[in-house]
């Protein structure tokens, strides 16, 4: 199965999948491994899986209804952000609409999309097996001349997106002008792409440098490049991959890598070495400082699955 490609796919629902009025509406979106179609006829259904438990699961559960959308391959963006499960708001700077007779959630730029209902649902392992009714289909138009012919997908292959979708990753990172789309994920999945690659040593500068160029590029007055916060990140990063814990594991696949060291999403651990008077100052913005409250770790916590 490593050597099949998969389309990513993000499966989006909405407390309003009823299509009724609700006072607070909630909406998520996951992105799902091994989406299938089942059969054309009598009925057409699709399937897909959701690890559990996860707040998406829960909210599929309780609307029964949900879309499957059907990333391109300039959708990067939108990978990253439903790969999230803890994040507040997924939706935040990402293009959408609530479908007008489902309530439910659509992603926009997509190859397209299939509204479905709840047909089955199986329990295996620590994923959920959804089986589920196709009710409406809606044809992608592409995200830029809005031509479906230029839409090409975004697939996942060999456990990993390297031979597509990490290098359509790092060149978005690398060429991107829009700075909503890059977070402090996003800049750690550049690093942990850079560090397996090249090894820490070879890649701690091209990383510096990639991160440099991306201010660069994107100018803003609350952000700007801080060698000491850098650093940090890039040996928190290196650690994880060098962990014996990680060597044990599938190290292709960054999902994995981040759900099993999740320190790596805090953007607040840093706080834990260094105090907020040191960060501030210019000496730690321009060069890197070692830390003022404790030493660097020398070995991250785990997260057992």
């Amino acid at each position: 199965m490593r050597r099949v490609p998969q389309p990513v796919v993000v499966v989006t629902t909405s407390n309003g999948g009823g299509g009724g009025a609700t006072e607070s509406i909630q909406r998520r979106g996951v992105t799902v491994s091994s989406f299938t179609p089942i059969c054309l006829h009598p009925e057409p259904l699709v399937s897909f899986c959701v690890r559990i438990p996860s707040r998406a699961s829960d909210l599929l559960h309780a609307s029964g209804g949900m879309v499957v959308n059907i990333l391109s391959h300039e959708q990067m963006q939108q990978s990253v952000a439903f790969s999230s499960p803890n994040k507040a708001d997924q939706f935040k700077d990402i293009p959408f609409y609530d479908d007008p007779s489902t309530g439910l959630p659509v992603l926009m730029g997509t190859l397209g999309s299939m509204q479905c209902k709840l047909l089955k649902v199986l329990e295996l392992g620590d994923h959920e097996l959804w089986i589920t009714r196709v009710t409406k289909v809606d044809h992608g138009v592409g995200s830029k001349l809005g031509r479906r012919e230029e839409a090409q997908p975004l697939l996942y292959y060999d456990r990993m997106y390297r031979s597509v979708g990490e290098q359509v990753f790092m060149k978005e990172f690398e060429d991107s002008m829009d700075p909503r789309l890059w977070t402090h994920r996003a800049h750690v999945r550049m690093a942990w792409n850079y560090l397996k690659e090249l090894g820490k040593d070879t890649a701690t500068p091209v990383i510096k440098e990639t991160i440099r160029r991306h201010f660069e590029m994107n100018p803003s007055k609350r952000q700007s490049y801080h060698e000491t916060i850098t650093s940090f990140y890039i040996h928190l990063v290196n650690l994880a991959i060098e962990s014996p814990d990680n060597k044990l594991q599938d190290q292709d696949d960054f999902f994995e890598f981040m759900e099993r060291y999740p320190i790596l999403t805090d953007q607040n651990a840093i706080y834990k070495y260094y105090s907020p008077k040191m960060l501030k100052s210019q000496d730690a913005r321009s060069q890197f400082l070692p830390p003022d409250l404790q030493p660097l770790p020398s070995k991250l916590p785990v997260e057992k699955s």
